[in-house]
C-alpha cells in the first residue's frame, strides 16, 4: 500500500462523511415532508454541496504523485474535506429536531452566515492546496481557475454577509451552473 493510498483512507472517510450527512438530511427531508416546509434555495445548496464533496474526492486524486509526505502536508489536506463535513452539518437541522416541524427557509437563513463563511474558507485552503502541487500544477489549471476561485470568494463571503433573499436564490443557480462548467473545463479528467 503506497503511502497516497493509506492516507486517502482517512480523507475519504471525511468526505464520505459529508455526503452521508447530505443524503441522510433529503432523506430525513422526504420522510417528514408533510411537516417540514421546504425552500428552493435550501435545496441547491443541498445539491451545491453535494456536487462539491464529489468534485472535492475526484480532484483529491492529484495528490497521487506526491513524495515524500509529512505530517503537516497530510493535515493541511485534511483541511478541505473538514471544511465540507462541517457546512453539511450546518445545512440540516439537528438530529432532536427532526420531531418538531422545520421550515427550511428559517433553518437556512437562521445558519447562511455560518455555513457560508466556512463554505469560503474552501476557496484559500484550495488555492494554496494547488500551489502546493508544484507551480507548473497550478499554471496548467489556467485563467479560469483564478477567475473562478476568486468569484467562488467574493460570492460565497457576500452570501455570509447578506441576507438579501435575492441574492440567496441568484447565487444558489449561479454557483450550480459555475460547478458544473468549471467541472467539466478544469477538472474532467482524474489525470
Amino acid at each position: 500500500m503506497s503511502a497516497f493510498e493509506y492516507l486517502s483512507v482517512l480523507i475519504s472517510i471525511i468526505l464520505a462523511l459529508g455526503m452521508t450527512r447530505v443524503l441522510a438530511g433529503v432523506g430525513e427531508m422526504l420522510q417528514a415532508r408533510s411537516r417540514h416546509r421546504l425552500y428552493w434555495v435550501h435545496l441547491f445548496w443541498i445539491g451545491n454541496l453535494f456536487l462539491y464533496l464529489v468534485v472535492a474526492w475526484w480532484i483529491f486524486y492529484r495528490w497521487r504523485n506526491q513524495q515524500p509526505w509529512t505530517f503537516f502536508l497530510f493535515v493541511f489536506v485534511l483541511i478541505s474535506p473538514t471544511i465540507l463535513y462541517l457546512a453539511s452539518l450546518l445545512l440540516f437541522p439537528r438530529q432532536t429536531d427532526l420531531d418538531e416541524s422545520i421550515d427550511y427557509k428559517t433553518h437556512y437563513y437562521a445558519n447562511h452566515r455560518a455555513f457560508f463563511a466556512l463554505f469560503s474558507l474552501f476557496t484559500p485552503v484550495d488555492v494554496v492546496d494547488s500551489l502546493l502541487k508544484g507551480l507548473p500544477h497550478f499554471l496548467q489549471l489556467g485563467p479560469q481557475y483564478f477567475v473562478s476561485s476568486s468569484l467562488y470568494f467574493a460570492g460565497l463571503v457576500t452570501a455570509a454577509i447578506t441576507r438579501n433573499e435575492r441574492y440567496h436564490q441568484f447565487f444558489a443557480i449561479y454557483f450550480l451552473i459555475h460547478t458544473i462548467v468549471i467541472s467539466f473545463t478544469i477538472f474532467h479528467t482524474l489525470i
